[in-house]
């Protein structure tokens, strides 16, 4: 009985650590061919479904070619230097239909599955352009890895099928794991074999068959369900023991990959039961037969079902199920064995939370490798990217070279960085992973979407550097504008002067205008007093020869001054032109100024108004000034007239009466000419007068301009002021 109690307990503890074994193996496994390998051949496969020939013999349907060209891939230099284990390549149309395979075929396919076939055919656009892996058993059960991808890449005109044997990724695993590891075939032979410590297994263990002496290369995936059935120990080569455990590896869809065999040496587990077993019979040898009862009805009840609650207990941990109950004990060893499980349950859960914070957390994180492997994607960074570390690797976030180099140089870690790429600016943190002994697990970069905070910090200098432009031109054109009302009010000042001038030059030709009235009067009388002393008709015609000859120089003086008067106008609509163009100019410079040039545009648009005003007045007295010429040559016309007649007094005393009748008759129009001129001269006095009062005003103005001009420049350089402060407070500029 207590050698059979001794037996049960060794085989329950063998049965925990097969359980354990069971689920670090599917781990290791599952890492190595669904992750590692997938993540490896991924883009060696991509690049053959791009190569130009290949697609080309699709786009003409040549399938002698494609045979060719899949034929091509077993030279391949990935293929040649052992990195990838071709076993076969075919290709497929849109839709699935075998169109060729290379001549190193396995005479089946992942798509001989009816479901994996619907599946391909089924996906949409944007699935079908991405790979797809697949992990399945030829019918002889050789555990195989296919990898479906589109051919000529965005654009696919067909699909490629490379089948490939990822066993040898699991080489060195029987070492990791302390045992030694096998796959099997439906035959059971074996196809791949890892050992512990191949030489020590090759001196303690017995040739095997032939078949099993040369293992094949082989293998994949994710472990999903285990069949942990502990074998008999067999005894080898002495106390030599070992534990075997047998696990089914799931190819992912339901089905099973591959029969894995695992076998570790138990030896010591043996002789430490062997001894407590002896331990046991020395002391119970004395013990009676009762006494053995219940002492293994104790047993049963305590040890073994602790056991076997803590081995379930484990089970659960390690499946990530930190809630599970542990039985209560005592304070023994079983009671030390519960702290150990709450403290690694505890570790497990808090491991657990900061997995979940970190997979959770918006911030975009990855894991890579110290070799570059890609191994973890968040999901923010998943949502990203999109896709997994299965259908990502390389400079996954196109950062360039140069920053590939720096994130694989540890000495450059930790350091943060902001780069503008394709997709915007990311604000990214490099940092080393270590472990409890501070060596290099890998390289965590975090990285957050910075375009807006980037684009929006542009914006704002990019509007400083516009504000600042705006107010430096507003500066210059104040400036000018300043200038133009100084010239303005230069003008404004000459039109007053000139506008005086022609007020006097106008005063004197009125007076020219009462000396030509008088000259007619005194001429009247003559001809008055010819009738009554014809008798002095010399005496008065030399009289009035004189008074002609005045009467002659007095017009001409009236000619030259009607002339000058002309000559004023001419200038005050030259004034009156530059000065609406210098009103117009303001009222543009205003328009510019926006806002601040509100004030001075109605300025302008008054100096343009009083412009417009001399114009019309000029016009108007230069009108007048040619009417007065025009009655002024008359005048002088009818004086030269006058001359002429007295000249031929003395030769016709005969017709004298006609004359002095012809000489009232021209006196009358003389007189009225004369009052013409008079009146005319009266209102080129008025139009003089109001063009002299508008050339005031236009200088008021151009003084109000020139006060505006000054207090905008003043703004301009306060507003400069201002945004230069602001820059640098902003710490923009």
């Amino acid at each position: 009985m207590l050698l059979w109690t001794g037996d049960t307990y060794r085989n329950i503890a063998i049965e925990t650590l097969n359980n354990s074994v069971s689920g670090t193996v599917n781990f290791f496994v599952g890492s190595r061919i669904a992750t590692d390998y997938a993540d490896k051949i991924t883009p060696i496969a991509n690049e053959w479904s791009r190569l130009g020939s290949l697609v080309k013999s699709y786009q003409e349907n040549d399938q002698t070619r494609m045979q060719a060209e899949l034929n091509i891939l077993s030279n391949a230099r990935e293929v040649v230097q052992g990195d990838v284990n071709l076993i076969g390549a075919i290709s497929y149309d849109q839709e699935f239909n075998q169109l060729a395979t290379s001549e190193a075929n396995l005479g089946a396919s992942v798509t001989d599955d009816p479901d994996v076939k619907a599946y391909l055919i089924g996906r949409d656009k944007a699935e079908a352009r991405k790979p797809a892996s697949f992990m399945w058993a030829t019918p002889d059960g050789r555990p195989v890895f296919s990898l479906i991808l589109p051919v000529g890449g965005f654009r696919a005109v067909g699909f490629l099928e490379v089948i490939t044997d990822p066993l040898p990724q699991l080489a060195g695993i029987g070492k990791v794991l302390g045992g030694n590891f096998q796959i099997l075939d439906n035959s059971g032979n074996v196809l791949f074999e890892s050992l512990e410590a191949p030489a020590e297994a090759e001196a303690e263990t017995a040739p095997t068959a032939e078949g099993d002496a040369a293992p094949e290369n082989g293998g994949d995936a994710t472990p999903e369900a285990s069949n942990d059935t502990p074998a008999p120990e067999t005894a080898k080569a002495g106390d030599t023991h070992r534990a075997a455990v047998e696990v089914m590896i799931s190819d992912g869809r339901g089905g099973v990959w591959a029969e894995a065999r695992f076998d570790r040496d138990v030896s010591d587990f043996y002789a430490q039961t062997d001894s407590l077993r002896l331990l046991s019979i020395e002391i119970l040898v004395g013990v009676l037969l009762a006494a053995w009862i219940v002492g293994w009805i104790l047993l049963r009840t305590t040890v073994l079902r602790n056991l076997r609650a803590f081995a379930g207990a484990m089970t659960s941990i390690s499946n990530g199920d930190t809630n599970v109950n542990l039985p209560n004990v005592g304070n023994d060893e079983i009671g030390e064995m519960k702290k150990a499980l709450i403290a690694l349950r505890e570790s497990v859960r808090q491991a657990l939370i900061l997995q979940n914070m970190v997979e959770n957390t918006p911030t975009m994180t990855a894991m890579i490798l110290p070799d570059g492997k890609l191994s973890y994607l968040n999901a923010s960074a998943q949502d990203y990217l999109g896709g997994t570390t299965a259908t990502i690797s390389g400079d996954f976030l196109n950062l360039g070279s140069d920053f590939q180099a720096k994130l694989a140089n540890p000495n450059n870690l930790p350091f943060t960085e902001i780069i503008q790429t394709d997709r915007g600016y990311l604000d990214i943190l490099a940092a080393p992973v270590r472990d409890k002994d501070n060596v290099r697990l890998g390289t965590m970069l975090a990285w957050n979407d910075v375009s807006e905070r980037e684009e929006s910090k542009i914006a704002v200098t990019e509007l400083m550097a516009e504000v600042a432009r705006v107010a430096q031109s507003v500066t210059e054109q104040s400036e000018g504008l300043l200038s133009l009302a100084s010239e303005l009010t230069n003008q404004s000042e000459n039109t007053v002067q000139q506008s005086g001038g022609a007020l006097d030059v106008s005063r004197e030709a009125a007076s020219n205008t009462r000396n030509v009235a008088t000259a007619v009067e005194e001429l009247s009388s003559s001809i008055a007093e010819i009738n009554r002393q014809a008798t002095e008709a010399s005496t008065v015609t030399g009289r009035a020869r004189e008074e002609a000859e005045e009467s002659q120089r007095n017009i001409g003086s009236l000619e030259k001054a009607s002339s000058e008067i002309g000559s004023i106008i001419d200038l005050i609509n030259d004034i009156a032109h530059r000065t609406k163009l210098l009103s117009l100019n303001a009222t543009i410079e205003a328009e510019r100024a926006g806002e601040l040039g509100k004030g001075f545009a109605v300025v302008a648009n008054e100096v343009k108004s009083l412009a417009d005003q001399t114009a019309s007045a000029t016009g108007q007295i230069g009108d007048l000034t040619a009417a007065i010429q025009e009655e002024v040559q008359k005048a002088a016309h009818s004086i030269s007239t006058v001359g002429e007649v007295i000249h031929q007094v003395n030769d016709i005393q005969s017709t004298i009466t006609q004359s002095v009748d012809e000489q009232r008759r021209a006196t009358g129009e003389i007189s009225e000419n004369v009052q013409r001129i008079a009146a005319g001269a009266g209102s080129m006095d008025e139009m003089i007068t109001f063009v002299n009062d508008g050339a005031q005003s236009t200088g008021r103005s151009a003084h109000d301009l020139n006060t505006a001009s000054h207090n905008l420049s003043e703004v301009a350089r306060n507003l400069s002021e201002k945004m230069r402060e602001f820059s640098e407070r902003m710490k923009l500029t």
